[in-house]
């Protein structure tokens, strides 16, 4: 099936049932565990999961959301039947972030309480929660991850500016720390090296936009994935829409890729752009179709997987802007904002007069990095997020994107999921992948955040990528952390939900299905060639 042939392909599909989708997958709802004061709970929250494979528990730590960046949280630790086994408070010790979990030891990432300072990472062992170490790292150590073997701890040390007001002090350098589990030695895969490339880094697609920010501190590194051979790892740079690649041996960052930007004129890329575009604006309403609009991926989650023995990886393109800090904000309503006269004739032809209404492209929000000349209007509209999947290559090079399905599965087979509040800004904000086999099928677990449901794709065959499944309960709101393991009783998929502050556990089974709803046919072979027509 060709790239351009998806539009029609899912038309067609959609006389099947979803029942047909979902034939060969099933999932079963477990238990979940409310993160309460009342239930004992030190975390008081749900962000990140870990499985304890040789205790068989869950760690779970708790959120920024409430309080983690106030000194408040902890971990909570679960067996497999959703009872709460221990509880550690951390607040003494700063904002908790995550956890990673491997040989019998766990460790938890934690901000300063000023969380512009050095954070650290506390390794617990799993079997009797005692501490056993505690080292610095980088400013607010926001994600870790084990390398297959469990001999290293990699961090994203986010380095989250507190403001861009203050100068240097006020945003710290973004990096990597890489921590050998047995001696808890500790080195760092900087971006200082990069300092001198800013321009160069501009021109090849990289987002640097944090104001008088150095190339080091403008970098945020998100999450972390680590080849199959434990000697490489992808890191996400959301802000500055690309990845970056370290050599984890020798702890350096070795390139950094640009995610590029997302044609949503082309067929495959129709998104919903407006919150207020249907019948009495009817929150269950959309309107997805194709616009003048290009698309900032900016991946937040990151997750790695093999196939035919070729290294991949898949990132979730949720979007984000910089808003929140002081200084920072690049974020404006299309409605609101100048337009480049040439801009506005083009938009005019392609949507008509009135395009900048509401119902059209006058709610969208967008990023001020749309003024590519510097003049002060906008000569592009880059609009925050992909609200999709993509997939790399071991350089970091986009092979395929699921372009703009996601929105239209879940508008079309899954309407209770669909959220038309949040078709300006995100959409259904993609924001953690998984990767695990499951009964012999790769499958892909997607978080989004504003669905409230975790997608499920069959990755198996990257000639023919499905979606077969979406995974969700009744009252889990916002789906951050994932883990997904398979011990003697079969597999499962652990989900952290951040704003119900919720723990869930499914069990997943997948047989080979004869047929899908939503095919992604000659997958990367289609995606390659969008891919050179996004940079034609």
């Amino acid at each position: 099936m060709k790239s351009t042939s998806i539009s029609l392909a899912v038309a067609a599909a959609l006389a099947s049932t979803c029942a047909s989708a979902a034939g060969g997958f099933s999932y079963t709802h477990q238990w979940t565990f409310n993160h309460t004061e009342a239930n004992g709970s030190s975390a008081l929250g749900s962000e990140i999961v870990s499985y304890d494979a040789v205790n068989n528990r869950l760690w779970v730590v708790g959120t920024d959301a409430n309080g983690a960046d106030l000194g408040l949280g902890g971990i909570d630790i679960l067996d497999l039947s959703g009872n709460l086994v221990h509880s550690i408070d951390t607040s003494v010790l700063g904002g908790i972030n995550s956890v990673s979990v491997a040989n019998n030891k766990a460790a938890v990432a934690i901000s300063a309480p000023l969380k512009t300072d050095p954070g650290l990472v506390r390794f617990y062992d799993a079997a009797s929660f005692a501490a056993l170490a505690t080292v610095t790292v980088g400013a607010n150590p926001d994600a870790v991850i084990h390398t297959p073997d469990g001999s290293r701890l990699l961090v994203a040390n986010e380095g989250e500016p507190s403001s861009y007001l203050t100068g240097p002090a006020g945003d710290p350098e973004g990096s990597v720390s890489i921590i050998d589990t047995a001696s808890y030695s500790v080195l760092t895969a900087d971006f200082t090296n990069f300092n001198g490339s800013a321009a160069a880094l501009r021109e090849s697609g990289v987002r640097l936009t944090g104001p008088n920010a150095s190339v080091a501190q403008d970098l945020e590194p998100e999450y972390i994935a680590v080849s199959a051979d434990g000697s490489k790892a992808m890191v996400t740079l959301q802000e500055a829409n690309a990845v970056a690649v370290v050599d984890i041996a020798g702890a350096n960052v070795t390139a950094i890729r640009p995610m590029g930007l997302k044609d949503h004129s082309l067929p495959e890329n129709g998104l919903d752009v407006s919150d207020r575009d249907g019948p009495g604006n009817d929150p269950l309403d959309g309107n997805i179709q194709n616009w003048n609009v290009k698309g900032l991926y900016m991946p937040d989650g990151i997750a790695s997987f093999t196939n035919n023995g070729r290294q991949y990886y898949v990132t979730a393109n949720e979007g984000d802007s910089r808003g929140d800090w002081p200084g920072g904000n690049d974020e404006i309503r299309v409605g609101n904002a100048d337009i480049d006269p040439a801009l506005d004739a083009a938009l005019a032809a392609a949507h008509g007069s009135d395009w900048k209404t509401g119902d059209k492209l006058g709610r969208l929000n967008v990023s001020t990095s749309g003024d590519t000349d510097g003049d002060g209007d906008l000569d592009e509209l880059h609009a925050f997020g992909a609200r999709s999947f993509s997939i790399l290559d071991a350089d970091g090079n986009l092979v395929f994107d699921s372009g703009g399905q996601l929105e239209q599965i879940i508008k079309i087979s899954y309407p209770e999921l669909w959220d038309d509040g949040r078709s300006d800004n995100k959409g259904p904000e993609p924001e953690s992948a998984l990767v695990g086999t499951v009964d012999d099928r790769d499958l892909l677990f997607l978080g989004l955040e504003r669905s409230n449901a975790v997608a499920v794709w069959d990755l198996s065959d990257l000639d023919d990528i499905r979606f077969i499944e979406m995974i969700f309960t009744a009252g889990d709101v916002s789906p951050e952390g994932l883990s997904f393991f398979s011990n003697a009783q079969g597999s499962f998929l652990a989900i952290a939900n951040e704003v119900s502050q919720t723990t869930s556990l499914y069990r997943v089974s997948a047989v080979p299905a004869p047929a899908a709803v939503w095919l992604f046919g000659s997958g990367l072979a289609a995606a390659a060639g969008l891919a050179r027509r996004r940079k034609a």
